[in-house]
């Protein structure tokens, strides 16, 4: 159903306000896909507000305040900010293949008649490549100073995770998981989502800290991802985040294997949370471990190594349309939540975005693998980017993320953080370069020099590229990180209701009159997985399909009688659509008999209407005419099965 405001919308509008007009869309409506939370219009000309911090603990965030709440004085139930790193620590098996490949050439110009040109990573004084332990000693310093509570680490070797990284980061605090972890002692239980035929070279891995945070359930492993459902420790609300690790394929080329990547990583939360809540509610008794259950999925986070740029790739458009292609429409703006626009929108940044061709690399991406894409199943939670899109965007000097010593070329946004804008609030964002061994604050007193200093190392780190010759920066990336806060709505009177019934005694996740926000997570169906009393009403429809019936006929009546139309006219044609031929076909035991043109053109009458029907339906209707559908086919393939019975017996 179209929106009041969207058709009272005057066609003189001016197109500038259709940002701010999509955004009202989404904040009241919670049934818009894409365009949620952005804080930059599309070309990202507004440059947001941003609080830089060193590092990632607590002492970021006290004293800052967030829906009512002070983070230095909140009451006890209420949860804390949470924070998120993310760094590609560079694999040392991948990282001294590089240096040999190298030195192969080396030998192959000092051969040559000519004198050769070698760069200054080829000499002899050269220090890569560093050793692992010497590498690995700055990443334990750099994520101790960063005091992140959540680190998500990519391009980690099993053995050196099992062996050097888990028991360093152990002694930190942390627990975690990884890709192919085998540990006896692992933290959770891991779930292959898809097959890998041999033992991947390179792993993600999870840390978290395990006096603030615990898993929740098993973690999902996919080849390229890997996804943590998280619960907050509190004595109030303890709000549940799913954090997905990803390293992304690397190839410039294979746009459509990353954006495939991603869908299958969210879907799988998607597929968990439908799941876990059939099983509730299927269960008379109540679950008998309701600790390995997510419950009410608050948050969504998407950190790691994308292998694109955020500025311009079809996994950035992805993530925040929550589609691909010219299909989705106007902002990924579909079915019944459609908008009536007018033209002088379709001039705008957003319907640029869908109209045009997304660019990847400086590549146009063609329409036709863009639309093999599924949308993804949190299109309607406005995910956004932490880093905004602008930064790097007109000088990649100013702001990257990767800078190889081999090659000097810095790139923006390559590493990135996603969340889910509806539910959490970006209050912080990690620094490039930070002082994390206490060497600036010991010299440099005044706020400006610091900065100064700030200013050089970016210089220092681009005139030598990563890892640097110092080890200072261990990796070919820099890592990322930033801060979150929960989002927060009134209570409604269900959220005031305990256990008993009680308006005094609120539920665990309401403190002081406010509710967390939950997650829209839109299945299948395009219905909202974590909607109670919907998954309840689809609960008792998944129970009438399994309803004995008689024979196909009598389902298809019962079918016919209780579909919720969306109007008169919508039954008049289903009724029509499944309506016999006139002539019916002739039924043979042996053979199909072809059907005259008149019944063809009968046929291809109902196939047209069938089509149209299923357009204009609403989301809530979809599943029964899929059911009715199913049913008149089994009906068909009844009356033709008995009919060869009948022969059967005829002919003995």
């Amino acid at each position: 159903m179209a929106s009041p405001t969207a058709a009272s919308y005057s066609t003189s509008t001016d197109a500038d306000n259709f940002s701010r007009y999509s955004k009202f869309l989404v904040k009241n409506s919670n049934g818009v896909d894409g365009m949620g939370g952005q804080s930059t219009d599309g070309g990202g000309s507004k440059k947001e507000q941003i609080k830089w911090v060193d590092t990632l603990g607590e002492e970021s965030y006290l004293g800052y305040q967030s829906a009512g709440i002070d983070h230095s004085s909140a009451s006890p139930g209420a949860p804390r900010p949470f924070s998120i790193l993310s760094w590609n620590v560079l694999a040392q098996s991948l990282y001294e293949s590089q240096y040999q490949r190298r030195r192969i050439q080396q030998v192959a110009l000092s051969t040559s008649t000519q004198e050769p040109q070698l760069p200054p990573s080829l000499s002899t004084s050269s220090p890569h490549p560093h050793p692992w332990p010497k590498r690995m000693k700055r990443m334990i310093e750099i994520l101790s100073h960063a005091n992140s509570d959540v680190v998500c680490l990519q391009e980690c070797e099993l053995i050196s995770f099992k062996e050097d990284l888990a028991p360093a980061l152990s002694k930190l605090g942390y627990d975690g998981i990884a890709q192919e972890d085998d540990r006896p002692d692992v933290p959770v239980g891991t779930h292959e989502a898809t097959k890998h035929k041999y033992p991947r070279n390179h792993i993600v891995a999870t840390f978290w800290k395990r006096d603030k945070v615990e898993p929740v359930g098993e973690a999902s492993v996919r080849t390229r991802s890997l996804t943590t459902v998280l619960r907050l420790k509190a004595t109030g609300a303890t709000p549940t985040v799913a954090v997905v690790n990803v390293h992304l394929e690397g190839h410039p080329r294979r746009f459509a294997e990353r954006t495939h990547q991603l869908q299958h990583s969210m879907s799988d939360i998607a597929k968990r949370i439908e799941r876990e809540k059939e099983e509730l509610l299927q269960s008379e008794e109540g679950l008998s471990d309701p600790s390995g259950h997510i419950g009410k999925l608050n948050a969504l986070v998407i950190a790691g190594d994308f292998n694109c740029e955020l500025q311009s790739s079809a996994c950035s458009a992805y993530l925040r349309m929550g589609r691909l292609g010219r299909q989705a429409g106007l902002g990924g703006v579909h079915g019944e939540d459609s908008l009536a626009l007018p033209p002088t929108l379709l001039g705008t940044t957003e319907a640029t975005e869908v109209i045009h061709p997304v660019l990847e690399w400086g590549r146009a991406l063609p329409e036709e693998e863009l639309s093999n894409v599924d949308p993804h199943p949190f299109r309607r939670n406005g995910m956004t980017s932490a880093y905004p899109a602008w930064l790097g965007r007109d000088d990649a000097r100013s702001h990257f993320t990767f800078c190889s010593e081999l090659s000097k070329r810095p790139v923006p946004g390559l590493d990135q953080l996603w969340f889910s804008s509806m539910t959490l609030e970006r209050i912080g964002l990690r620094r490039m370069f930070v002082d994390d061994i206490g060497l600036w604050e010991r010299y440099f007193y005044d706020a400006s020099e610091v900065e100064k200093r700030r200013e050089h190392e970016r210089r220092k780190v681009l005139l030598s590229g990563l890892p640097s010759t110092n080890c200072n920066y261990p990796s070919d990336h820099l890592p990322i990180g930033a801060i979150f806060d929960w989002k927060w709505d009134k209570c409604g009177d269900s959220c005031l209701l305990g256990d008993n019934e009680d308006a005094s005694q609120p539920s665990s996740n309401c403190i002081d009159g406010r509710a967390l926000r939950g997650l829209n997570i839109i299945d299948s169906e395009g219905n909202d997985a974590q909607d109670d009393a919907l998954q309840d009403q689809l609960l008792q429809q998944k129970k009438e399909e399994h309803k004995s019936f008689e024979n196909p006929h009598d389902e298809l009546a019962h079918l016919l009688r209780s579909c919720p139309y969306d109007s008169e006219q919508q039954e008049s044609d289903v009724r029509y659509i499944l309506s016999p031929l006139d002539p019916p076909i002739p039924l043979a035991p042996k053979v199909r008999v072809k059907p005259t043109p008149e019944q063809l053109e009968q046929i291809e009458a109902r196939r047209v209407r069938k089509a149209e029907v299923l357009t204009t339906a609403s989301l809530g209707v979809r599943p029964w005419l899929k059911r009715l559908w199913k049913a008149s086919k089994k009906a068909g393939k009844w009356d033709r099965q008995k009919l060869i019975q009948e022969a059967r017996l005829a002919e003995k």
